[in-house]
């Protein structure tokens, strides 16, 4: 066997495991920029490999410079270790002495590439790694805070609608603490009229035919409340809430 193509391989397994610690690395970045765990894994791998980006995922890092400055240094880096193995690659086959030895290399590469990874993402090690990079990012780096459409998502069917009050609405010229939605689970965090925006109302905020609240809660029983018939409001003195969605 050629003396040459050994080391070549040799070397494509360190491109392999300096690859696995980078995306893992990536990983821990953007989970610090307030990205799930799952999440970040996904999109450190995608960064290197090129590949996996939804519409929905790409919008998550474009839409943060930090995350964009994490994802480009990881393209780059993806780039160069492209180049890099497919060099190596070709460089151990073409210097193979013997037709039958491409075949044992490219098995040893698999075999060895497989054995790397394993090594790597084993519990131990994942763990220690994650805890060294954690460690460094968040002593140099500002990581830590989270975008409020990213908060208000976080729970499965959890999310933020706007609701229409109309003229007829029981819920009409009642407060926020009398109108039901707070019993109801729904917490408002704004009130859209045509003289501007109240962000965080209090509860003595008066509700007015035509206001539209931006509600914040559980979507399924939203819907159940916007929608139900006219009669007591949850909680409330005597009147029900029969706001529309848009």
């Amino acid at each position: 066997m050629s003396v040459i193509s050994l080391p070549l391989v040799g070397l494509m397994l360190v491109v392999v495991g300096v690859t696995v610690v980078v995306v893992k690395a990536g990983a821990v970045a953007l989970r610090l920029t307030g990205l799930d765990p799952e999440r970040a894994d996904f999109q450190a791998l995608s960064a290197v490999t090129g590949t996996g980006f939804t519409t929905r995922e790409s919008e998550l890092v474009v839409t943060d410079p930090r995350r964009r400055r994490i994802v480009s240094t990881l393209m780059v880096f993806g780039n160069v270790v492209l180049v890099t193995f497919i060099g190596l690659l070709v460089g151990s086959f073409t210097s193979a002495e013997q037709q039958y030895e491409i075949p044992i290399y490219g098995g040893v590469l698999v075999v060895g590439a497989i054995l790397v990874y394993r090594v790597l993402m084993s519990r131990f090690v994942k763990r220690r790694w994650d805890h060294w990079v954690d460690g460094w990012l968040r002593s140099r780096l500002r990581l830590q805070e989270r975008h409020v459409s990213e908060i208000l998502t976080l729970a499965p069917g959890y999310g933020v609608a706007e609701v229409r009050v109309d003229a007829d609405s029981p819920c009409a010229g009642r407060t926020l603490a009398t109108s039901g939605f707070r019993q109801a689970g729904l917490l408002i965090l704004a009130i859209r009229r045509r003289e501007g925006v109240t962000p965080t109302p209090a509860a003595v905020e008066q509700i007015a035919a035509g206001d539209r609240l931006i509600c914040y809660g559980e979507l399924e029983r939203m819907h159940e409340f916007v929608g139900r018939p006219k009669g007591p409001v949850a909680g409330g003195p005597d009147g029900g809430a029969q706001p529309k969605t848009e």
